[in-house]
């Protein structure tokens, strides 16, 4: 019997209805999701210093930036009062794997991310190989959230996607599975719900829907311990004036092996500073130090709003932060073309192309390929989107994610190093007092 349509528009009138909407389901197993998000459970419970912070990112498509996620930054927010944390949101709509692909390792890395809370549509292999990245580039745990129930799509190819292969894949990349479809047909099952009862069309989520997602989500983060593990995780490797080295000497040559160094700087002394080389270089003069921000039309709300903006790039020759801006000169929407000439805030006028050529600026700084810019894979696709016209400027910021020095007494720990290739590097400081800890973040890699 179907549920009265009275109740059913209480159940979804909202979130002031909230407490109208049915328990969530318990959860199958889910101490078995813990193991996986030991590092970032353990810092959680117990945080190394008030100033070493845990970064939560949401990341997916348009489902993972519907307002679930904020239910779920309050709830870390709540059960752990004491941790500095940031949770952000860095989602794309409509962006499922074979778009995503393009966009994770510039959008994760400098973030250097604990925990991703990760949810997506596409194939299977550009799926893989956004994992892949996340595990080759950075240090994060990842949870891998499985689609909920849907309206319209081939409900075999989902169900064996998320009861076989998302498995699959979690066990070969060592991942957290947060089993959202189970969960969501027995809510509807027990509830006699339709799947068309929490959703606004016929995948996105309404308050409903919103109500569950951010529930058995909670349900999972429910299972994981409150207290800090018995052992410390394998990750980073940690180094400790006075014990690995001489907190009294000027001078520190470490061999390291990873992408990552945090500095711990040395407290309560004014006055010191402590240089940083990686093999003989200053962070600042390493091209894989540098990342870009999104390029966008406003430097505020969503980045992506119109056909033909650039999405991805690559930063070579000798990068340097600074301010960018790409002007649109020309549009051929029948084509999926356009023209546009290019300017550093500090580099100045650096040449023009089109959007079908590989383009590299006169400095070297910036290079562009044809797959590099926003369009149209089919005619509907993203129908809601008008072309960037002429005249149109798009601006991005790129900016080093290393220090060549730290001053003694800064809060740590401090980035110094990030985005490097993984590998073994030598680390040279120099100054007084040298850090207080050294801290080098290996990525796992498969």
């Amino acid at each position: 019997m179907r549920v009265p349509f009275l109740l059913l528009l209480l159940l979804v009138a909202g979130p002031a209805a909230a407490q109208s909407f049915y328990p969530i389901p318990d959860i199958a197993h889910p101490a078995r999701f813990a193991p996986y998000v030991a590092r970032t459970a353990g810092r959680l419970a117990a945080p190394s210093s008030p100033t070493d912070t845990v970064r939560v990112v949401v990341y997916g498509q348009s489902i993972s930036q519907q307002d679930w996620w904020q239910d779920v930054k309050r709830y870390f927010q709540t059960q752990y009062p004491r941790t500095p944390l940031v949770v952000l949101n860095r989602a794309i709509g409509g962006f499922s794997a074979e778009r995503l692909k393009l966009m994770v390792c510039n959008d994760l890395v400098p973030l250097a991310p604990d925990l991703v809370l990760f949810h997506d549509y596409g194939n299977e292999a550009d799926y893989e190989t956004i994992i892949r990245t996340i595990r080759e580039r950075t240090t994060a745990e990842v949870a891998v959230q499985t689609d909920h129930v849907a309206v319209g799509q081939n409900a075999a190819w989902h169900d064996r996607h998320n009861g076989e292969w998302l498995p699959a894949l979690c066990q070969k990349y060592g991942l957290a599975l947060l089993d959202v479809r189970t969960a969501w047909k027995a809510y509807l099952q027990r509830n006699n719900l339709p799947a068309e009862a929490l959703l606004t069309d016929h995948v996105h989520l309404n308050d409903h829907g919103n109500y569950l997602m951010a529930g058995i989500v909670k349900r999972y983060l429910d299972a994981l311990p409150r207290t800090a593990p018995s052992s410390p995780a394998p990750l980073p490797v940690v180094y400790r004036a006075g014990r690995e080295y001489g907190s009294f000497r000027k001078r520190l040559r470490l061999p390291v092996e990873g992408n990552r160094v945090d500095l711990t700087p040395a407290a309560g002394t004014k006055g010191g500073r402590v240089s940083v080389r990686l093999d003989g270089q200053k962070p600042s003069a390493r091209p894989d130090c540098y990342f870009y921000t999104r390029p966008a039309r406003r430097a505020e709300g969503f980045f992506l709003t119109h056909m033909g903006q650039l999405l991805v790039m690559q930063l070579a020759g000798t990068p340097q932060e600074e301010e960018w801006t790409l002007t649109v000169t020309g549009v051929d929407t029948a084509r999926g073309q356009l023209r546009f000439t290019l300017r550093g805030s500090r580099t100045g006028e650096d040449g023009a192309g089109r959007s079908d050529s590989l383009f590299t600026s006169r400095s070297g700084r910036i290079t562009i390929t044809p797959g590099g810019w926003f369009r149209r894979n089919s005619p509907g696709d993203f129908e809601q989107f008008g072309w960037l016209a002429p005249g149109d400027t798009l601006h991005w910021r790129v900016q080093c994610m290393g220090k060549d020095a730290v001053e003694a007494g800064s809060p740590g720990p401090v980035p110094v190093v990030l985005g490097i290739p993984n590998g073994r590097h030598v680390l040279e400081l120099e100054g007084t007092p040298l850090p207080a800890e050294v801290r080098v973040y290996k990525p796992e890699g498969f």
